[in-house]
């Protein structure tokens, strides 16, 4: 056992004493969780911000300390690959595969986009847009909590039919958007390219062990090669895209003060 010193999570003004950066915090938080649900199947299922701690480093970094250890999730290889695809057919917006991958998860039919829903945290609109395009709004959120009590007989159906290792993970997923929503860091760009690429190789690392042939495996391991370049370009030109746009919106609001 260690004692750790630092500062809770969500404590901001500690974050603001120490010059930490919330950006950082939920950076490293969830290359942390990705890591952990899609690559080692092996996760801390408890992250409430009583349960995390940061530290400022000498160098001027902050190091995450996860504390009470007391409820992990084993995952099965099976679960975490096939939940890896799930995530990869919602960032991909492609509904059959939504499908297909909410049904080997134990939701059947339609249900299949209100479980993308619950997964996500976002609206079926967000998600047809791109969950990594487009920030949460005001509107966004006041519409899932109007539609919410509609919804509520199918999302108990749900969760009594989806994979139990699902339960966890969910639990999770909602723990830590309440801590970006704390830190108001939600949807960074760079989460989602973070967890694009871990479900890649938690993919691709179940095709190339299962390779029957030196041939095979070493096409896998150039497909998950070339899959994880292709992210990396997607998400940079997404962010020069974004860039763009602001510096657009910039130069015409300032040509409508002049005109003034």
């Amino acid at each position: 056992m260690e004692f750790v010193e630092g500062g809770q999570v969500n404590d901001l003004k500690y974050i603001q004493d120490n010059n930490i950066d919330p950006f950082e915090v939920t950076d490293k938080l969830g290359k942390l969780y990705s890591q952990m649900i899609f690559i080692n199947g092996f996760v801390h299922s408890d992250p409430h911000p009583g349960n995390i701690l940061l530290k400022k480093t000498d160098e001027g970094t902050c190091d995450i300390i996860l504390l009470d250890h007391g409820l992990y999730a084993n995952l099965s290889d099976e679960f975490r690959v096939e939940y890896s695809r799930l995530w990869l057919s919602i960032l991909n917006r492609d509904r059959k595969a939504m499908r297909l991958h909410s049904n080997n998860l134990g939701i059947e039919g339609d249900l299949y986009g209100l479980f993308a829903c619950m997964v996500t945290g976002r609206t079926w609109d967000t998600i047809m847009e791109g969950v990594d395009r487009r920030k949460q709004t005001t509107g966004e959120k006041e519409l899932m909590q109007k539609v919410l009590p509609n919804v509520l007989p199918q999302i108990s159906g749900i969760l009594e039919n989806v994979n139990r290792q699902m339960l966890l993970i969910l639990k999770t997923n909602d723990l830590m958007r309440g801590i970006e929503h704390t830190l108001c860091t939600s949807a960074r760009m760079g989460a989602f390219r973070v967890m694009s690429k871990c479900c890649v190789r938690s993919v691709y690392k179940e095709k190339i062990d299962n390779a029957s042939t030196k041939i095979d495996k070493i096409k896998m391991i150039l497909v998950q090669y070339w899959l994880l370049f292709k992210i990396n370009m997607y998400y940079t030109l997404l962010s020069l895209g974004q860039i763009c746009n602001t510096v657009v919106n910039l130069g015409q609001r300032s040509l409508q003060i002049i005109k003034r």
